[in-house]
């Protein structure tokens, strides 16, 4: 008796373990650890879900979801307490929503058919919620897989959208097995059909790296970020800004003073690095800093440095104009070895908050410069590259080097970088991306690294590589979202047919009910 007691207490308390099993794991989706929790957090949460009442269910979800984000968040956001649990509650209220649909439409018990709910509404929704969402594609749980390359080349095919599926679909499947596990064999096709399509994935992904070529004709690149005792000053006034600092003349004009040792310090290693053999440079994000009036001068010294020493020079400068309330121009200007400027990009899609409330409108799309000798050469900044839309437009294709100077901080600096080398692999494109408080590197349009360096682990903060340039043919360059957008129409029409279905055996139940006799 104590067995069988001890037994239905343990079947009760299991699926609360589970949640909060999974409610941890979504803790470590930002790190570099992320790739086993990727995989295993759905699960978990689904066999909570798939244990409890419905409402039981969305609201344990909800609770330790935001919880466990908002805790998170608290780590990898800037911003106050409130407005980081504010933020992981809309996330935990749509994931609960997910979880709870499955759970009224699908079920415990249900057919294989219905392991495919779950993924094409978790896949829909993050398709959907990135064309609104001021983020982007921040949160996808496509990124938990950077550190596997060979399931990252999925997204040259699917983007993000594919790769989220199958994550999701495992949770699924999973849970589904131990559903039906007392069916023994019956279980197998189904478990097979699944292993099968991962395995196709995975072969797919292991073929197209063995068979990845140079990728492009070698370019030696140089990244060049500025920072420790000589960038103090200039961090110090940035900061102070950004934290709502008022600023008077005198204060305006030390800043100035302070960036300006920094932007001599730039031009200094830019030279120095085209005597070492760099035929192309970039600045990371903001790393040079002028007020409005200067920029001139400073653009005439670095299309000066470029000509002399016939190398392409990326400039990434934030230039402020103290007058305006709209005062900063934070942009990347591409320099050619003629002394020629090849275009001027402005930030598109500032970083909600301080910069997006005081920066000028960006650039509307990415530009890019052909035949220059060293690739087609386009540019974006930083916050620009968690927008996968950004490098699928007409005037994008064809682009070979993305040059993507960035600024991060600490609690964001390896997620940020590999999120990052996603755009790469589904364009094709090699990527020199320079970070200043981040993580810097060089890749091809397959992801592979040429070149990296830790912001916070060295003291010389220059990137060097001999980066292949060319572009790798895609799918996804041709297809686009149509994986994201297909499992949102999907999960669409699966929901109105449960909800159809579900009126019409109510009004069959009540036709039945008034055609019986009365007693």
């Amino acid at each position: 008796m104590g067995g069988k007691e001890g037994s239905r207490r343990w079947q009760v308390f299991l699926p609360w373990l589970a949640l909060v099993g999974g409610a941890g794991m979504s803790m470590l989706l930002n790190s570099r650890g992320s790739l086993l929790p990727g995989w295993f957090m759905g699960a978990l949460l689904l066999f909570f879900v798939r244990q409890q009442r419905p409402w039981v269910g969305f609201a344990g979800i909800l609770c330790v979801s935001t919880l466990a984000t908002g805790l998170t968040n608290l780590e990898v956001f800037p911003g106050s307490v409130a407005g980081n649990f504010g933020m992981a509650l809309g996330g935990a209220f749509f994931l609960a929503l997910v979880f709870l649909a499955d759970r009224l439409i699908v079920g415990p018990r249900a057919s294989f058919a219905g392991t495919l709910f779950l993924p094409a509404a978790m896949t829909g929704l993050e398709f959907f919620s990135s064309q609104g969402s001021p983020f982007g594609t921040w949160g996808s749980l496509a990124y938990t897989q950077a550190g596997a390359p060979v399931l990252v080349q999925l997204v040259s095919v699917t983007g993000l959208w594919g790769l989220t599926f199958v994550l999701v679909w495992f949770a699924s499947v999973v849970n589904w097995a131990s559903e039906h596990r007392a069916e023994g064999r019956r279980v197998l096709p189904g478990v097979a059909v699944f292993v099968g399509v991962l395995g196709v994935i995975l072969a797919f992904g292991a073929l197209r790296l063995a068979g990845a070529g140079r990728g492009g004709e070698p370019v030696r690149v140089a990244g060049i970020t500025v920072a420790g005792e000589v960038a103090a000053g200039r961090e110090a006034g940035l900061s102070r800004l950004i934290q709502g600092g008022t600023f008077g003349n005198e204060d305006w004009r030390a800043f100035a003073e302070a960036s300006g040792t920094v932007n001599e310090e730039l031009l200094r290693l830019s030279e120095r690095e085209a005597e070492r053999g760099a035929k192309l440079i970039l600045w990371s994000e903001g790393n040079a800093v002028v007020l409005a009036e200067q920029l001139p001068a400073l653009l005439s010294r670095g299309t000066a440095l470029a000509r002399e020493r016939s190398v392409w020079l990326g400039m990434a400068v934030a230039s402020f104009e103290p007058s305006v309330e709209r005062m900063l121009r934070n942009e990347l200007i591409l320099v050619g070895p003629d002394g020629s400027m090849a275009w001027r990009y402005v930030k598109a899609r500032p970083v909600p908050g301080w910069e997006a409330d005081h920066s000028i409108p960006g650039s509307q799309e990415v530009p890019v410069l052909r035949n220059s000798g060293v690739g087609n050469l386009g540019g974006a900044i930083c916050f620009d590259g968690d927008f996968p839309a950004a490098f699928a437009d007409p005037g994008s294709r064809g682009l070979e080097l993305l040059l993507l100077p960035a600024s991060d901080w600490q609690g964001i600096s390896s997620l940020h970088m590999r999120q990052a080398v996603f755009r790469a692999v589904e364009q094709g494109f090699s990527m020199l991306r320079q970070a200043n408080q981040g993580q810097s590197v060089a890749v091809d349009g397959y992801g592979r690294v040429y070149g990296e360096l830790d912001h916070f682990t060295t003291e010389d903060r220059v990137l060097r590589a001999e980066l292949p340039v060319g572009r790798v043919p895609t799918l996804y360059a041709r297809i686009g979202d149509s994986v994201g957008i297909l499992s949102g129409l999907v999960t669409l029409g699966w929901v109105g047919w449960a909800v159809a279905g579900g009126l019409a055996r109510r009004w069959r139940a009540r036709e039945r009910l008034h055609a019986q006799p009365n007693a």
